[in-house]
C-alpha cells in the first residue's frame, strides 16, 4: 500500500471515529498555548532538581518536547544539542557513534565501548550497538556534556546520553499511535499504565517499526535501509511500605533489516589511471579504482545520490540484533538518608553483513557476529541537610563478549575461494569503583562541589583464527591488562538570584583500555591500548528571563585528552591498527536559548563553536600515501553547528519549522583529502492538530532533500567508500490518549 493510500485509509478511519465521538462528547476547548517555558526536572546529580539548577552543561528534553520536535530515534537528538554530532558506518539502525565536543568512538569493533556513555534508566549500556535503540515511551532525555566520571564513572570521558522511560502511574492511563510515511513506513506504538492493587502498579509499552527502505541496490534491485524492529518494555512498581519501594524492569528488542549500503568511490582518473582525481570528482562518483571489474562509483550504483548504491555481496547487506535486559531498583528511605540499589543484566546477539568494497564485484564482503552479556550492580547512599547534599556509593560491572569476524561471506572463486579471513575473539571485563560527591552551601549565594571516583578494572582478551584461513596467516594473541584511575569534579556555583546561576568547574574522566577485535594483522594491531584520560575546565551561565518566558544557557570549555585511543586503517597492509596515538586538545563555546516571544510564538535555538587539534607523532598510510596525524582535527567535529526551531500556536494547531546547519568537517582521523564533508543544512517542517484525546501530526524531514555523507573512509590504495544520510521523507501520525 502506498503512503498516500495508507494515509487516506487511516484518515477516513479517524474521521469516522471522531465523528462518532463528537456525537457523545461536548465540544473541546481550544488547546491552551504556553505562558511560560516548561521546567524540566533531571537526575544528573543522582537527585531530582531543575536542569537550570545543575552546574553542568546539560540539554534536557521531556517526552513532550521530543514529541513536539518530531524526534523519532535517539540519534536525532544530536541535531538539537550544541557540539553534538554522529557518524554511522553501517547506517543509523546498527551502530551509530555519537560525539560530544569532538570526542567519540573511532573503532567500530564490538570489543570497544564509547567515550560518550549511553544510559537507560540509570543502567549503563556498554555495547555501541545499544545506541541504535528505539526511543519510545520516554519521560525525558538528558545529554550531559563534558566528563562525568564522578557520579557515572567509566567511559563517560566526553559525556553521556541518559534515556529515562516512563514509570507506572498511580491512576490508569494509556496511549496509542499509528504513523504512516514514505517508503511504506509503518510505526505502531502504545503504552498502558495504572494500579494493579493498592501497593502495586504496572506499565507496558511497545513499539513496532517497519519500512521498505530508501535505497535501491543497483545490482539486484533489492531495497536497502529497510526497518523491521520491535521494542518492548514492562515495569512493575511495588510499595512494600511507605519507605521501601521496588521497581522491576524487563525490556528487549529485535531487528532484522537490510542495512544502509556503502557507495563506492574510486580515486583514479578514468582517462589516466596513474593520476588521482580531484576530491570533488571523487565525491561525485566520476572516478574508478583498481578493483577488477569495478566501474566508477556512479556506474556501480546506477546513479548518484542517497538512493543509489551497489552491492554484489552474496549474503546480502543486513543487520540482525536481538537484545534482552532486566533490572531491579530498590529504594529504602530513612529519616536522614536514602539507600538505592540498582541490579541489571543486559544481553545482545548481533549479526551484521556488509559489502566493504561497495561494488557489484564479489571482492571484499564482511560478516561480524557478537554475543555479549553484561551485569552491573550499583549501591549508593544519599542524604541532605540544610546546607549540604551528599551521595556515595559502590559500583560493580562485568562484561563478556564473544566475537567473530569473517570475510568474505561467499564461496565465489573470485573471492579467494570462500572464507579467506576468520577471527575469533573472547573478551572479559571486570570493574569495581567507589565514588562520592558533596555539594556544600558556603553562603546564601555560593556553593562548593567536591567529588571523586576511583576505578579498578581487569580486561582479558584472546584472539585466534582457530586453524581456519586468515588473510594474515596463523593468528593467536592473548593478553590481560589491569588498570586503575581517579576521576573527579571540583566546582564553584554562584546564584545571585533564584533565576540565575554562574559556575566554574574542573572535572576529569577516563575511558578504559582494551584490545582490537577485527582485522588484527600483528601483535601491535591487537593491542592492548592503555586508558585515556580527560581533564576539562568549564565556565557557565544559566538564566531564566522575561518572567519565565525565556531561558538562556551558556558554556565555555577547554579540555586535554591524554593517550587518545584510536583505530587507523592501513590501506597498504589491510590491517586495522589501534594505539594511544597521542593527545587531543579542544575548546569551544555553547549557547542554548528558548524564548516564548508571544503567547503564540516560540523559538528554540542552539549554537556550538568547536576547535580541536591532535598532537601525535604517528604516521600512517592512506591511499598509498604517508599521512602525519599531528595537527589534525578530530572527525565529526564541525567548527560551527547550529539549530533553530520556530513554533507557532494557533488555537488547536501547532506549526513548526526547524533548521540544522553543520559546518564542513573531517570524517576520518587521518584528515585525508578524500574523507571530508562540506557544510550542509537540513530543514524539517511539521504541523499538528489536537483536540481532546486526539493529536494528528504531519511532517516532512530533510524538506529540501539535502545530500550529505555521515561517514567516509579509504579502504584501499585507490578507493574508498561512504555512507549517505537519509533523503527527504514524510509521514502522518495519529495519536490517541486515554486518561
Amino acid at each position: 500500500m502506498s503512503f498516500i493510500a495508507a494515509a487516506s485509509v487511516a484518515a477516513a478511519s479517524y474521521a469516522s471515529t471522531t465523528a462518532a465521538q463528537d456525537q457523545q462528547d461536548p465540544p473541546q476547548e481550544p488547546r491552551k498555548t504556553p505562558r511560560a517555558i516548561e521546567e524540566v526536572m533531571v537526575t544528573a546529580q543522582k537527585r531530582s532538581e531543575s536542569a537550570q539548577d545543575v552546574a553542568i552543561a546539560i540539554s534536557a528534553f521531556s517526552g513532550e518536547d521530543l514529541e513536539n520536535m518530531g524526534v523519532e530515534a535517539g540519534i536525532e537528538i544530536t541535531q538539537r544539542v550544541p557540539n553534538m554530532n554522529y557518524f554511522a558506518i553501517f547506517g543509523e539502525a546498527s551502530s551509530p557513534s555519537m560525539t560530544l565536543r569532538g570526542i567519540g568512538l573511532s573503532n567500530f569493533a564490538d570489543t570497544w565501548e564509547a567515550p560518550v556513555g549511553l544510559y537507560v534508566d540509570e543502567v549503563y549500556r556498554g555495547n555501541p550497538a545499544g545506541s541504535g535503540m528505539q526511543l519510545f515511551d520516554v519521560e525525558r532525555v538528558e545529554v550531559l556534556r563534558g566528563p562525568q566520571g564522578t557520579l557515572f564513572g567509566r567511559n563517560t570521558s566526553a559525556g553521556l546520553v541518559h534515556h529515562i522511560t516512563n514509570d507506572p502511574t498511580e491512576s490508569f492511563e494509556a496511549d496509542a499511535s499509528v504513523q504512516l510515511g514514505s517508503y511504506n513506513q509503518r510505526i505502531f506504538e502504545g503504552a498502558v499504565s495504572g494500579p494493579l492493587s493498592d501497593s502495586v502498579r504496572g506499565r507496558f509499552a511497545v513499539k513496532k517499526n517497519d519500512s521498505d527502505g530508501w535505497q535501491t541496490n543497483g545490482v539486484d534491485g533489492q531495497d536497502l535501509g529497510t526497518t523491521d524492529t520491535l521494542g518492548y518494555r514492562g515495569k512493575l512498581a511495588i510499595d512494600f511500605t511507605d519507605r521501601v519501594n521496588l521497581l522491576l524492569d524487563v525490556h528487549g528488542s529485535e531487528a532484522d533489516q537490510q542495512t544502509v549500503g556503502f557507495v563506492h568511490m574510486g580515486y583514479l582518473d578514468p582517462a589516466d589511471t596513474t593520476t588521482f582525481c580531484s576530491v570533488s570528482r571523487i565525491q561525485n562518483g566520476e572516478c574508478i579504482s583498481s578493483i577488477d571489474g569495478a566501474g566508477t562509483g556512479r556506474e556501480e550504483a546506477g546513479g548518484w545520490g542517497p538512493k543509489h548504491v551497489s552491492s554484489g555481496a552474496a549474503g546480502g547487506i543486513k543487520t540482525e540484533i536481538e537484545t534482552f535486559g532486566a533490572s531491579a531498583k530498590l529504594v529504602i528511605s530513612a529519616d536522614n538518608f536514602d539507600i538505592t540499589s540498582i541490579t541489571a543484566l543486559e544481553q545482545m546477539d548481533k549479526l551484521l553483513e556488509d559489502d566493504f568494497d561497495a561494488t557489484a564485484v564479489v571482492w571484499f564482503d564482511e560478516q561480524y557476529k557478537a554475543d555479549t552479556e553484561q551485569f552491573s550492580q550499583e549501591l549508593r547512599i544519599s542524604g541532605a541537610t540544610d546546607t549540604m547534599d551528599w551521595v556515595s556509593g559502590l559500583y560493580y560491572f562485568k562484561d563478556d563478549r564473544d566475537l567473530i569476524t569473517q570475510a568474505p561471506t561467499t564461496t565465489d572463486a573470485d573471492n579467494f575461494g570462500g572464507y579467506w579471513h576468520n577471527e575469533y575473539m573472547d573478551q572479559d571485563t571486570e570493574s569495581y569503583a567507589i565514588f562520592g560527591q558533596i555539594d556544600k552551601i558556603l553562603t546564601q549565594t555560593l556553593s562548593l562541589t567536591i567529588g571523586g571516583r576511583y576505578t579498578w578494572e581487569e580486561k582479558s582478551a584472546e584472539l585466534s583464527n582457530r586453524g581456519e584461513p586468515s588473510y594474515y596467516g596463523d593468528q593467536y594473541f592473548n593478553d590481560t591488562i589491569n588498570e586503575e584511575g581517579f576521576s573527579g569534579r571540583l566546582g564553584l556555583d554562584y546564584t545571585p538570584s533564584d533565576n540565575t546561576l554562574y559556575y566554574v568547574s574542573l572535572s576529569s574522566g577516563l575511558k578504559s583500555g582494551g584490545f582490537n577485535g577485527s582485522y588484527v594483522g600483528s601483535q601491535g594491531a591487537f593491542g592492548p591500548v592503555e586508558k585515556e584520560t580527560m581533564t576539562s575546565v568549564e565556565a557557565g551561565y544559566k538564566a531564566t528571563l522575561a518572567g519565565g518566558r525565556a531561558r538562556l544557557n551558556l558554556a565555555a570549555f577547554a579540555y586535554e585528552l591524554e593517550d587518545f585511543q584510536a583505530q587507523l586503517w592501513d590501506s597498504s597492509t589491510g590491517s586495522a591498527d589501534i594505539s594511544n596515538l597521542g593527545d587531543v586538545s579542544g575548546r569551544g563555546i555553547e549557547a542554548e536559548l528558548t524564548y516564548l516571544i508571544t503567547d503564540n510564538f516560540e523559538v528554540i535555538s542552539s549554537v556550538g563553536l568547536l576547535d580541536t587539534e591532535i598532537d601525535s607523532d604517528l604516521i600512517t598510510n592512506v591511499g598509498g600515501q604517508e599521512i602525519a596525524i599531528d595537527g589534525n582535527e578530530m572527525p565529526s567535529a564541525p567548527g560551527i553547528s547550529a539549530n533553530l526551531v520556530a513554533r507557532y500556536y494557533l488555537n488547536n494547531w501547532t506549526l513548526q519549522a526547524d533548521y540544522t546547519w553543520v559546518d564542513d568537517h573531517e570524517l576520518q582521523l587521518e584528515n585525508d583529502p578524500w574523507s571530508k564533508q562540506d557544510a550542509y543544512g537540513i530543514t524539517n517542517a511539521q504541523v499538528s492538530w489536537s483536540s481532546g484525546a486526539w493529536t494528528v501530526t504531519g511532517a516532512v524531514k530533510n524538506l529540501l532533500d539535502e545530500e550529505y555523507f555521515t561517514y567516509q573512509n579509504t579502504g584501499g590504495d585507490d578507493w574508498g567508500y561512504a555512507v549517505w544520510g537519509a533523503p527527504q521523507t514524510a509521514y502522518v501520525k495519529f495519536n490517541y490518549s486515554f486518561y
